[in-house]
């Protein structure tokens, strides 16, 4: 699929590939949580559907990653692409199966991240109709194969709690029921928060602080009628002494 922008050295800056809504909010949701506990760790940039060009002076070769993680990468606000030969290899990739790219992301896009030196490579199923297992991750290894040192991709196994731990991020993979990849830190034994989980926390929290301003504020109320009643009383209270004093002076 033809790309729909350029830079001013001819490489592409943009992506046109369709993409179904299921693959969108995941991606989307994805790159949301990734990027948050990057920044939160100080792991480098995170990145989605950004073209990638790598070979230099060959505009045609370009790759579209889903979601991509280098940690050596500088921070940069305006980014629209990342050429391999200005920056660092990115260390994980993860590219989310449609219809259309499946089968390039399941060959071809293998044999090129592996040999780009691609550290990660994982591929998301969200439809569950290309992968069995819906997930499957690919880690960089170094084999030594006739005195010839060869890098080649192994099949990252799932541990007891059905989780594929990814190096790179420190976090473990896996897919619910409902076919949503989660991300889960085994460091805090905890989920991390998806988009909707932490739109979800912050209205709870902003209805928990209004809950407790509307409390503070009846009670403010009540306190300042209680101190007024109470004032009242002991304004009518010195009226009758007075009174009463008074009357004894007359008598």
């Amino acid at each position: 699929v033809p790309p729909v922008g350029y830079d001013d050295e001819g490489y592409p800056v943009e992506d046109s590939v369709g993409q179904s809504q299921k693959h969108i909010d995941q991606t989307l949701d994805s790159y949301a949580t990734v990027r948050d506990w990057c920044r939160r760790k100080g792991l480098g940039e995170v990145f989605s559907d950004l073209v990638m060009p790598y070979l230099r002076g060959q505009r045609n070769k370009v790759v579209c990653p889903d979601l991509m993680v280098s940690l050596r990468a500088e921070r940069r606000d305006e980014r629209t692409s990342y050429k391999l030969w200005e920056n660092s290899t990115p260390d994980f990739v993860m590219e989310a199966l449609s219809n259309s790219t499946w089968k390039a992301d399941v060959r071809a896009k293998k044999r090129l991240y592996r040999h780009l030196g691609v550290s990660e490579y994982w591929l998301f199923d969200p439809a569950g109709k290309r992968l069995e297992e819906r997930l499957r991750g690919y880690r960089l290894r170094r084999y030594t194969y006739r005195g010839r040192v060869l890098h080649l991709y192994g099949l990252v196994r799932p541990n007891r709690q059905g989780r594929w731990a990814t190096e790179v991020l420190g976090l473990e993979l896996c897919v619910r029921e409902e076919g949503d990849m989660r991300l889960y830190d085994p460091a805090a034994g905890e989920f991390l928060h998806s988009i909707e989980e932490s739109y979800a926390r912050a209205h709870a929290l902003d209805d928990e602080r209004a809950a407790r301003h509307v409390a503070e504020q009846r009670a403010r109320t009540a306190e300042e009628r209680a101190k007024a009643v109470q004032e009242a009383a002991d304004s009518r209270i010195a009226a009758l002494e007075a009174q009463l004093q008074a009357q004894r002076q007359s008598d």
